[in-house]
């Protein structure tokens, strides 16, 4: 009996160590990740870290439709950021030369049953197009700190002084602004 126990809880500890290693994924193609999983793609991980759901349940008549935003974790050599996405209107994030869109999160609500352990985000990873580089608002809004927003190639990255917002500026620019006081340098 006392070997019995001994082998089940090596193979549960086995078990549970192959649980917790990420999971590969191929890139461009529709991926289901559930609550709490980590996936990994080339130099980063992913992980489903969070959910909020206002949808409507499927059983209720509402004014509005509402909406699922699904917090992601970026884990890479350097860095952490939490990013969220969600069903309306934030679908796309872009993290190094990677997109990450929200397709589809299951399941619906229905208003007679607690489905908080079994959501699933449907998600799809690709390589962005090289040159694409958002603008300082939209990955300012998109939850990127000021100092770790990206710029294109020929632009350099100046916080403003009267609100700390992000801005990319032509480098001959960027002295003209800190001349006047108008920026100051990136942390």
């Amino acid at each position: 009996m006392k070997y019995i126990v001994l082998f089940l809880i090596l193979i549960g500890t086995v078990g549970v160590s192959f649980a917790l290693e990420p999971e590969e994924i191929s890139l461009d193609e529709p991926l289901m990740i559930r609550l709490h999983q980590t996936l990994s793609v080339d130099s980063f991980d992913v992980e489903f870290s969070g959910i909020e759901d206002s949808r409507c349940p499927s059983d209720v008549t509402c004014i509005w439709e509402g909406r699922a935003s699904v917090t992601l974790r970026i884990y890479n050599q350097t860095q952490y950021q939490a990013i969220t996405l969600n069903t309306n209107d934030a679908k796309t994030f872009r993290v190094d030369s990677y997109e990450i869109t929200i397709i589809d999160v299951l399941p619906y609500p229905v208003s007679t049953k607690d489905i908080s352990q079994e959501y699933v985000a449907i998600i799809s990873v690709s390589k962005n197009t090289p040159g694409i580089v958002l603008s300082p608002l939209k990955q300012s809004k998109n939850g990127i700190s000021p100092d770790l927003i990206n710029c294109k190639s020929t632009l350099v990255l100046i916080i403003k002084n009267s609100d700390g917002s992000p801005a990319c500026v032509k480098s001959e620019t960027k002295a003209k602004l800190f001349e006047r006081g108008w920026a100051t340098i990136p942390i």
